[in-house]
C-alpha cells in the first residue's frame, strides 16, 4: 500500500514553512512591513495545522486521533483569525468592528475547543474508521459525523471572512488596483474552492477525504508571488525612477556600503549597481579622497540634517569636481539608517568659471589702466606738487647751510617738510601701482575711511581743476575683508562718475558728497553723491548692463566691473534719484566686527573673484 498523501502534507509544511521565513524575514526591514508579517504568521499556522493534520491521518489510538484533530482545528482557527488582518493590510479596507468581531468569533471557538472534552469537531469520543483512497493508500478517515454547534460557529465565521475579503477585492478593482484585486481574488478561489470540498465531504455530498489543506497551500503559493512581484515591481519604479535623475544618486548604510546606484552613477564612475553593491568608497576611489567621502557621510550622519558640499572624487585618473546633497535616511523611530547622496558632475561648469574669472579680471585691468590714462594729466600734476616742494626745501636747506652756522630749527622744519612730500608722492605711486597691478591681491582687512580717503588724495588735482566741492563724512572703524586694489577701483569709477555728470553745469553747483556708515549690524555702506545732470527714467534698470552709458565718450563697462566686484565679495550696489538733482551710487560690504569674524571669514571659502 503506497504512502502519497503524507509526505506529500509534509512537504506542503515544507513550502509554507519556507515562504513564512521569506515573508518574515522581508517584514523584519525596518521600517516593519506589517502585510508580509501577517501573511509570515499565517504561513506558520498552515505549517502545524497541516502537519496536525497528516498525523492524524495516521493515528493508532483514538485518543490520538481526538488530540491532533484538536491542534488541527486550533491552527485553523488561529489562521482564520489573522485572515482577515491581512487581507485589510493588503487592500487598506480596514472596518475595525468587523475585523474585532471576526477575530473574537474565532477566539471563542478556539477556547471551547480546548474546554470541550473531544473539542468542537466531535461531540462524542468517535470511532477510528479508515478509508481507501482511488490511489490505494489507508488512511484515517477524517471527515465529520457528529460535530458540535461550536463547529457550525466556526463555519459561519469562515463564511464572514470570505465576505469580507471578496468585497475588499471588489473595492481593489474599482479602485483600479487590478492586481491586487486579481491576485486576492484567484488566492481566495482556489482556497474557498478546496475547503468548501471539505464542507462537503463533511455532511456526506461527497465521498472523499479533506482538500482543505491544499487550499491552504494554494492561497499561501498565490499570495507569495504576488507579493514577491510587488516587491520587485516597487524596486523596478524606484530603480526606473532614479534612472532617469539628472544626477548621480547612491544610497549607503551606516558603514558606508552601497546599496544603490543610479545609471547616471554608473555611466559616470564606469561601474555596474551589481559590483557596487556592498562594497564602499575606498573600493572605488583614492584611499585619500575615500577618506573625504566617508568623513563627509558621517557629518550628515551625526548633524541629522541635509549638508550641501563639493567634492574631489578620481576614477581611472581623472579628477571630477561634484556638488553634492547629502542627507540622512530615517526609520520611523526617528533612527538613521542610511546615506543618500545626490551629486552633481560640476567638472566643465568649474572649468568654465575659472576661465571667466579670468576674462573678468583681464577687463577689470583694463579699465583701470583705462582710468588711469584718463587721469594721466591729474596724477602727473600731483606728483609734480609734493617733487617740486621737496626740490624747493632740499635747495633752501643747501643755502642755509652754505650760510654757515645754520639754524637747526630752520633746518629740522625743511626736512620734515621734505619727508611729509616724500610720504604724499610716495602714497600717489602706491595707488597708481595699485591700480596697474594685472594680478589680483590677497584678500586682507581693510578700513574703507582709509581706503575712500587714498582716493580722494589721488584725485585731487582732477577735482580741483573741475571745480568740484568735495564733502566727506566717514565713519571710524568700517573694517571689511576685501581686495584693496578693487575696492579703490569701484570708488574710483563712481566718484570719476559722478565728476562727469556734472560737467555742463555752473560751477557752484559742483558738489560731491562722500559718505561711509554702517548700514546695520552686519555691513557698511559707501554712498556717491553728485549734483549732475541724473539718470534718464529708463536707464535706472540696466545702469549696471554691459555697454550700456550715458557717456559720448564712454564704453559702458565700468559699472558692470563694480557691480561684479562688489557681488564677489558678498556686497550689494544700487543707485537712487536724489530729491534735488542728480543721483546716489551705493554699495554696501559685510563688515568685520572682531577678529574672531576676521579669521572666521579669512578661513571660510574664498569668494569667487572679478
Amino acid at each position: 500500500m503506497s504512502a502519497f498523501l503524507v509526505p506529500l502534507l509534509y512537504a506542503l509544511a515544507g513550502v509554507c514553512g519556507y515562504a513564512g521565513l521569506h515573508h518574515l524575514l522581508i517584514a523584519c526591514r525596518r521600517p516593519v512591513r506589517r502585510t508580509h508579517l501577517l501573511f509570515a504568521l499565517l504561513c506558520v499556522a498552515v505549517v502545524f495545522h497541516v502537519i496536525a493534520k497528516a498525523g492524524a491521518y495516521h493515528a493508532d489510538t483514538t485518543q490520538a486521533f481526538v488530540g491532533l484533530r484538536r491542534w488541527e482545528v486550533s491552527w485553523a482557527l488561529v489562521f482564520f483569525a489573522l485572515l482577515p488582518w491581512f487581507v485589510a493590510q493588503y487592500t487598506g479596507i480596514r472596518p475595525r468592528w468587523l475585523l474585532g468581531a471576526l477575530s473574537g468569533i474565532f477566539v471563542v471557538v478556539l477556547a471551547a475547543n480546548w474546554v470541550l472534552p473531544y473539542g468542537v469537531q466531535f461531540a462524542e469520543l468517535p470511532h477510528l474508521q479508515h478509508m481507501t483512497l482511488p490511489w490505494g493508500e489507508e488512511v484515517v478517515d477524517l471527515r465529520l459525523h457528529q460535530p458540535t454547534a461550536w463547529h457550525n460557529v466556526g463555519w459561519v465565521g469562515i463564511a464572514l471572512v470570505f465576505a469580507y475579503s471578496l468585497y475588499a477585492c471588489a473595492h481593489q478593482y474599482r479602485r483600479g488596483a487590478l492586481g491586487r484585486a486579481c491576485t486576492l481574488t484567484l488566492a481566495l478561489a482556489l482556497f474557498g474552492g478546496l475547503v468548501f470540498v471539505n464542507w462537503l465531504a463533511n455532511h456526506g455530498v461527497i465521498q472523499f477525504t479533506h482538500t482543505g489543506e491544499f487550499g491552504f497551500l494554494a492561497l499561501v503559493i498565490v499570495m507569495s508571488l504576488g507579493l514577491a512581484r510587488e516587491l520587485r515591481e516597487g524596486e523596478w519604479r524606484l530603480q526606473s525612477v532614479l534612472n532617469h535623475v539628472p544626477a548621480a544618486v547612491y544610497i549607503k548604510d551606516l558603514q558606508g556600503r552601497y546599496l544603490l546606484i543610479n545609471r547616471e552613477f554608473e555611466q559616470l564612475y564606469s561601474v555596474t549597481n551589481a559590483s557596487v553593491a556592498g562594497k564602499a568608497d575606498a573600493d572605488l576611489f583614492p584611499a585619500e579622497q575615500a577618506a573625504v567621502l566617508r568623513a563627509n557621510d558621517r557629518r550628515v550622519i551625526e548633524s541629522r540634517e541635509p549638508v550641501e558640499l563639493e567634492e574631489m572624487v578620481d576614477r581611472k585618473g581623472k579628477t571630477r569636481i561634484r556638488y553634492s546633497l547629502k542627507f540622512p535616511l530615517f526609520y520611523p523611530d526617528g533612527t538613521p539608517y542610511a546615506v543618500c547622496g545626490v551629486s552633481t558632475d560640476i567638472t566643465e561648469r568649474r572649468r568654465a568659471e575659472s576661465e571667466l574669472q579670468q576674462h573678468r579680471r583681464t577687463l577689470a585691468h583694463v579699465a583701470r589702466v583705462f582710468i588711469l590714462g584718463e587721469l594721466s594729466a591729474s596724477l602727473a600734476h600731483e606728483l609734480n606738487q609734493p617733487l617740486t616742494a621737496i626740490l624747493s626745501n632740499a635747495q633752501a636747506g643747501l643755502r642755509f647751510l652754505d650760510q654757515g652756522n645754520p639754524d637747526l630749527r630752520e633746518i629740522r622744519e625743511i626736512l620734515q617738510d621734505i619727508a611729509r612730500d616724500d610720504k604724499r608722492a610716495s602714497a600717489v605711486i602706491s595707488g597708481m601701482r595699485a591700480l596697474a597691478r594685472r594680478q589680483e591681491t590677497e584678500r586682507e582687512r581693510i578700513d574703507l575711511a582709509e581706503v575712500l580717503q587714498q582716493v580722494r588724495e589721488l584725485l585731487h588735482s582732477e577735482l580741483v581743476a573741475r571745480g568740484v566741492q568735495v564733502e566727506t563724512d566717514l565713519e571710524a572703524g568700517c573694517i571689511v575683508l576685501a581686495d584693496r586694489a578693487q575696492i579703490q577701483q569701484v570708488a574710483l569709477n563712481l566718484v570719476m562718475n559722478a565728476v562727469e555728470a556734472m560737467e555742463g553745469q555752473p560751477v557752484e553747483q559742483h558738489r560731491l558728497q562722500l559718505s561711509l556708515s554702517r548700514a546695520d549690524g552686519a555691513h557698511v555702506q559707501v554712498a556717491v553723491r553728485d549734483s549732475g545732470k541724473g539718470i534718464p527714467a529708463d536707464g535706472f534698470a540696466k545702469v549696471f548692463d554691459p555697454f550700456w552709458t550715458t557717456k559720448a565718450q564712454g564704453i559702458g563697462l565700468g559699472l558692470g566691473i563694480c557691480r561684479s566686484i562688489i557681488e564677489s565679495h558678498g556686497g550689494k550696489i544700487w543707485v537712487e534719484r536724489n530729491v534735488g538733482r542728480g543721483v546716489t551710487f551705493y554699495f554696501r560690504l559685510p563688515m568685520l566686527a572682531q577678529e574672531g569674524a576676521v579669521k572666521r571669514q579669512a578661513q571660510a571659502v574664498s569668494a569667487r573673484v572679478v
